[in-house]
């Protein structure tokens, strides 16, 4: 047993003699408390889609040893726990002039060096983003442009956490990217894909052939699902990624960098058996 399971049997052994009823109205306390850290018009406009997130981040490590002296004895019994995420606040950022407008959401973390690191990351990109956003609308005078950033949380689970930022940029025609941002939660380190695998291991090749097979594959069953095999040489050494909900690597391109704007943003999963022997 690890010592995830092994908290989670000390809590519901606490919890059989001790219950702790959450009060109705918890997460709404929880959110509009992230709210009141930063309340702007633009983070309200996005509040809906933070709400369910908001709970799933913060009930966890703030709900749990509050509502109980007795949860809270059973979670300092617990030597290390892990890295913990908090979702503390939002940064919103937003602009129209009339031709050109822009709408950045992001989250801002904390909670652990690896949550604040993140969060200096994706402060850093979200910036650039909006830099060029603005020299751009100095190039292009009143010509249409629009930028839209979101972010959503992929996994928080005991042992990862994965935050992925949403970006569509659109003028004559729009341009869909994305940023996956990882934490191991047991190292509490922030993870590429390189840090997954041996040094010695070449991962690259092994994850290439097998997006390359599955282009060929898709293309020959379905007619209208269009690739650019011959122009795909190999992934990215720190290609997007995540971990779906069956634990599988998810390899993510950038909308046209592998197919025709009409594929939207490709992903392809890869079988544990490419890249398994060649794990950390």
């Amino acid at each position: 047993m690890d010592r995830f399971d092994e908290f989670d049997e000390i809590l519901r052994e606490r919890a059989k003699q001790e219950p702790f009823p959450i009060p109705e109205d918890y997460v709404g306390r929880v959110f509009r408390t992230c709210a009141a850290r930063e309340d702007t018009p633009a983070k309200r406009k996005h509040a809906s889609r933070w709400a369910g997130m908001a709970a799933a981040v913060l009930a966890l490590f703030i709900a749990v040893p509050n509502v109980s002296p007795a949860a809270a004895a059973a979670l300092a019994e617990v030597p290390v726990l892990g890295t913990i995420v908090e979702l503390v606040t939002f940064r919103s950022w937003t602009y129209d002039d009339g031709h050109a407008s822009a709408d950045v959401s992001v989250p801002e973390l904390d909670g652990s060096a690896a949550a604040r690191e993140v969060s200096d990351q994706v402060r850093a990109y979200t910036d650039q983003l909006i830099a060029q956003f603005q020299t751009d609308c100095e190039t292009l005078g009143e010509g249409y442009e629009s930028l839209d950033v979101t972010s959503t949380v992929v996994t928080d689970s005991d042992s990862w956490f994965t935050l992925r930022v949403d970006a569509t940029e659109t003028r004559a025609s729009g341009y869909q990217f994305s940023r996956f941002y990882h934490i191991d939660k047991i190292t509490g380190q922030v993870v590429t894909l390189r840090d997954l695998f041996r040094e010695d291991a070449d991962y690259v090749t092994a994850l290439s052939g097998e997006v390359l097979r599955q282009m060929e594959e898709r293309m020959a069953a379905d007619e209208s699902i269009i690739y650019f095999p011959e122009k795909f040489t190999a992934i990215d050494p720190e290609q997007n990624f995540y971990f779906n909900e069956d634990g599988e690597l998810v390899l993510v391109f950038d909308e046209y960098t592998i197919a025709p704007g009409s594929m939207g943003m490709p992903e392809f999963t890869i079988p544990a058996e490419v890249y398994g022997g060649l794990l950390k």
